[in-house]
């Protein structure tokens, strides 16, 4: 069954406003988990999933290899109850599969037209995609099938729609009816701002990838996670509490109105925990004694059945002096600073690769000072004077793509942060950014009940 777990910062709560005007901060840390897929003769839900290949003349020679071999494996692992697309694209796009069963005869076809895959000229990633999620959408069938796009480029964009604004709303459009996105960014060339936005609006995963040589891992890992879904159409559900203003820590994509904020989870693998942070700030008439946070998760399971369950927090609001007699869980909040420090991270690297080093900083400073909880924390300090300086382009992307995946903050998670810090100290990050990395670490085997 599905669970739902619930803790707080603070049992007590005050209205009273700070010398900066602020209010005290609500934390809520919604601990979300997926059934365990059931033990049924075919308990995996079947995949509808795209792999879209960059052939451009930058992926010419071993990248464009190295593609073709791990979309290779990709579809010999898939059985004949799984449809599989295959596009390529440069200046024009080719559906090379078209998203029929997996069939024998099938993974010939496929197999054929990979080989015959040769590089082009211009970059028209959006374009690519596009027909990649039109073509899995003529097969999508909500809570029946995991329809995912899985987007390799080695470059930045030149035809067609280029806005990571853009591409990401899009991506949040075709999250919404069912069609998830992962981009993955092969070598330093790829615009990460733009793979970076599909993806977190995608509900999928973003990756930087060094060395072509290391496609298939990462494409290995991504067939793994949706082989092991348990739930589709996942929601999380908060009502804001009346009196109350409310946000999710970490800019996750939501749906927001006067009254409740939802999360659209999309999938989850078998036992997967999201841990979903929300905060919470009185405002100045807001009445005092007891008060509740009604919160609900569901979605289909593999068996296409809907499961729902919900849970509730409980806190009083209090005059200053009663508040400050009870004890606060600092673990919480040190674990919303982090989602939260994540996010602000994101945007200082764009501001930083822009040149603009002044404002990065300013930025990371001005995320804190915002909130009485984040402004105890050193971290954001050091990490805007960080971005005061110019960066590696190799390092901001390993950097960005760490914000990304924190910001989902699941079990999977862990040995891709340890990956992380081993990368940041062999290529000599900086202090404030080992010890950021190392202090998630910490957190996230906290929350697994793992020892240190």
């Amino acid at each position: 069954m599905s669970e739902i777990r619930v803790m707080t910062n603070r049992t007590h709560l005050t209205d009273e406003r700070d010398g900066a005007g602020r209010a005290q901060e609500l934390i809520v840390r919604a601990t979300v988990v997926a059934p365990e897929q059931a033990q049924t003769a075919n308990p995996r839900i079947p995949l509808n999933i795209a792999i879209v290949i960059d052939r451009s003349g930058s992926m010419a020679g071993r990248k464009l290899a190295d593609a073709v071999a791990a979309t290779q494996r990709i579809v010999n692992r898939l059985s004949s109850d799984d449809r599989c697309t295959i596009v390529a694209f440069d200046t024009h796009v080719a559906v090379l599969a078209d998203g029929n069963l997996v069939s024998e005869a099938q993974r010939d076809l496929i197999r054929h037209a990979l080989t015959r895959l040769r590089s082009g000229s211009s970059t028209n990633l959006a374009g690519g995609w596009d027909t990649a999620v039109r073509v899995l959408l003529t097969h999508h069938r909500p809570a029946a099938c995991v329809s995912r796009v899985v987007l390799l480029t080695d470059g930045n964009a030149n035809i067609g729609v280029r806005d990571a604004q853009t591409l990401g709303q899009q991506a949040a459009i075709y999250a919404n009816v069912g069609i998830s996105t992962s981009a993955y960014g092969l070598g330093r060339g790829y615009n990460e701002e733009v793979l970076l936005q599909m993806s977190r609006s995608g509900m999928g995963n973003h990756q930087f990838i060094e060395q072509s040589a290391d496609i298939d891992g990462y494409f290995g890992q991504e067939l793994q996670e949706l082989f092991a879904v348990s739930l589709t159409s996942a929601t999380f559900t908060a009502d804001i509490p009346a009196g109350y203003t409310g946000e999710v820590v970490g800019g996750m994509p939501n749906h927001r109105t006067e009254s409740t904020l939802r999360i659209d989870i999309g999938t989850m693998v078998s036992l997967e925990q999201r841990h979903i942070y929300l905060r919470f700030m009185p405002l100045s008439l807001t009445a005092r004694g007891e008060q509740s946070l009604s919160l609900a998760f569901g979605g289909v399971d593999s068996q296409q059945q809907s499961q729902s369950v919900t849970a509730t927090a409980t806190w009083t609001l209090t005059p200053k002096h009663t508040a400050a007699t009870y004890p606060v869980n600092t673990d919480i909040e040190q674990e919303a600073m982090l989602i939260d420090l994540a996010q602000t991270r994101a945007e200082a690297n764009r501001l930083n690769q822009q040149g603009r080093y002044g404002e990065a900083g300013s930025y990371v400073r001005e995320r804190q000072l915002r909130s009485t909880v984040y402004e105890k924390f050193s971290l954001y300090e050091r990490s805007a004077m960080d971005f005061e300086r110019p960066f590696d382009d190799g390092v901001s992307k390993k950097r960005l793509a760490r914000s990304h995946m924190s910001a989902r903050f699941s079990t999977k998670d862990l040995a891709e942060l340890q990956r992380n810090l081993a990368d940041l100290i062999r290529s000599g990050g900086s202090t404030a950014e080992i010890e950021a990395a190392e202090y998630m670490i910490t957190v996230m085997k906290r929350l697994l009940g793992i020892s240190a």
